[in-house]
């Protein structure tokens, strides 16, 4: 089979992670953006895909470094330059010494409900596209997917 660039093209823009990633990065983009307006001049679009696997109370390197899937040593270079903006402190794991978790200071307690708020706000953006109905129905769709493809919900756990 010879290799179409135009035919290839249309298919690949057609593929639902294309266009999650697409939608993805768009929102990553549209996020930073208004974080920064926000006073958060440092924060940075590439911080997202690491904060995105801290969970609320904190996670292990090592776990983050699975959801991402990536090697600790990488995870951990990420989490230094977050560390060093004060975003995240690294703690020893009381349950094994041997461990370390990564959490959110004061002050990524404030980016994090920030990130939330402006996410709400490009939502509410999206909803206008859609419809509520619609927007209702895509993340309905999407949790059913998520469900199906990750039962154990990996992202919720320490």
């Amino acid at each position: 089979m010879a290799f179409d660039p135009a035919l290839v093209r249309a298919q690949r823009e057609t593929l639902l992670l294309r266009l999650l990633f697409r939608t993805t990065d768009t929102m990553n983009r549209t996020m930073t953006e208004r974080i920064r307006a926000r006073g958060y001049a440092n924060f940075q679009s590439s911080f997202t895909g690491i904060l995105a696997h801290i969970d609320t109370e904190g996670t292990r390197v090592s776990t983050i470094a699975q959801r991402m899937g990536v090697t600790r040593q990488a995870a951990s270079q990420g989490l230094r330059e977050i560390e060093t903006l004060g975003y995240i402190e690294r703690i020893t794991d009381p349950s094994d010494r041997r461990a370390v978790i990564a959490r959110h200071t004061p002050a990524g307690r404030l980016i994090l409900l920030t990130a939330i708020e402006v996410m709400l706000g490009i939502e509410d953006e999206y909803e206008r596209i859609l419809g509520a109905d619609g927007l209702k129905r895509l993340k309905r769709l999407l949790t059913r997917l998520v469900e199906d493809a990750d039962p154990a919900g990996a992202l919720g756990t320490t």
